[in-house]
């Protein structure tokens, strides 16, 4: 209740504040005041509660309103009422306490309009600052480029002054060359017919002294060829009689060395004609060596045939490359060395048999390929040829084995 009777009183000093206010203005602004200044007094405008009371009710004029003069006294009436109740009122300290912070509040809005004035100002100001420096840069800008165009032309005119005279210190210096050209040249051709004369001197010079060389030459050699052709008829017949010396020494030496060698020979064949028990042992002697000889031979060869049969290979082998004694199997070792060694040299075992070319590179690439299984101690292929007799089958499964250093048995199939 009491929050409400304060709202109230706030509203009715508020509303009498502003009726002053606004009746001041009236008042200043009015001509009510001086009547006697205008020809024809206009009434004074509506208070507010008057206005309010117009537009609700209808536009006839209270009967109670003054017409000749500006003041109110209803208004007057109801302030005087209002400050009455306000001082009865219990409140009314804080009513005033509200009124002075309403003209607080008023002065701090004047403040803010200042300090937003002051910014505008402000503002207006940097923008004019703004503006006169940009117009400034503008002007530097300006001015640096038309320096820069100043600078451009003058380094242009330095330039064009710079290759003008270098175009003439090139004219020139082209003159000094060609000048120095011509001095050089003039100078070789004098150079070149002064050598001329020193050669031309030099090949008279030379061609007489080779002439005189010649003839000494000539003379000597003469000298010296009759020279040897006497020393050499000399020492010609000096050598004849020496080689004549000798071939008379030598053939009485061979001579008598053949009639020493015939005279021996003829003594023994007179002795052995001459003594008959001496003629028969020689013949008998010469007769029993040989056929010991060939006894030895041919029962060596039978001895070893039977003892390698017994001891070598089997009967069913016909031919084979180990050997047929306890020792065969170094021999076979050492024979397959010295196979691989030829074979190594660059000699081909295949080349004593006949086969298509085609053939025969197939053939050798088997024959290197059961080396190199034998030297890698790899496991062996099997390899069968067929075809009809005479072929070259067996001379070419010889030949594989020799090439690739392996021992080699032949049998055939009737003996099995």
């Amino acid at each position: 209740m009491a929050a409400s009777r304060l709202c109230s009183a706030a509203a009715i000093a508020a509303a009498f504040t502003s009726m002053s206010m606004s009746q001041n203005r009236a008042y200043a602004d009015s001509r009510s005041w001086f009547p006697f200044f205008s020809s024809s007094p206009s009434p004074p405008p509506p208070p507010s509660d008057s206005l309010a009371n117009q537009s609700s009710s209808s536009s006839k004029p209270e009967p109670n309103e003054h017409k000749g003069s500006g003041f109110d006294p209803e208004a007057l009436e109801r302030a005087a009422k209002a400050l009455r109740e306000i001082n009865s009122s219990p409140n009314s300290k804080q009513v005033f306490d509200l009124m002075r912070k309403q003209e607080k509040t008023r002065l701090a809005e004047l403040e803010s309009d200042k300090s937003h004035n002051s910014a505008i100002l402000a503002h207006n100001d940097i923008e004019r600052q703004q503006k006169l420096a940009e117009a400034q840069r503008n002007l530097l800008q300006t001015q640096a480029q038309t320096k820069a165009q100043n600078l451009r032309y003058e380094d242009e005119l330095a330039r064009k002054r710079q290759q003008t005279d270098h175009e003439a210190q090139r004219h020139h210096n082209a003159e000094l060359v060609r000048m120095q050209e011509e001095s050089c040249i003039r100078k070789e051709r004098a150079r070149i017919s002064t050598e001329e004369q020193i050669q031309a001197q030099q090949r008279q010079t030379e061609k007489e002294r080779a002439e005189l060389e010649r003839e000494t030459i000539r003379v000597k050699a003469m000298a010296e060829a009759e020279g040897r052709a006497h020393e050499a008829k000399l020492t010609e017949e000096q050598n004849r009689r020496l080689l004549m010396e000798r071939i008379n020494g030598e053939r009485e030496k061979w001579l008598a060395a053949i009639n020493t060698m015939f005279g021996h020979m003829e003594g023994g064949f007179r002795t052995l004609l001459t003594d008959r028990n001496r003629l028969i042992m020689t013949v008998g002697g010469a007769t029993a060596l040989a056929a010991g000889v060939y006894t030895t031979r041919e029962g060596a060869r039978v001895t070893w045939g039977y003892i390698n049969r017994i001891l070598g290979q089997p009967s069913l082998i016909r031919e084979s490359s180990m050997g047929r004694f306890p020792l065969a199997s170094s021999m076979s070792q050492l024979k397959n060395r010295i196979t691989g060694a030829a074979a190594a040299q660059g000699k081909k075992p295949l080349d004593n048999v006949i086969l298509h070319p085609c053939l025969k590179k197939r053939i050798e690439h088997l024959a290197r390929a059961t080396s190199n299984t034998k030297s890698h101690q790899a496991p062996f292929r099997n390899m069968m040829f067929y075809g009809p007799p005479g072929t070259g089958k067996t001379m070419v499964a010889r030949e594989i084995a020799r090439k690739s250093g392996l021992d080699y048995a032949m049998m055939t199939g009737g003996d099995v």
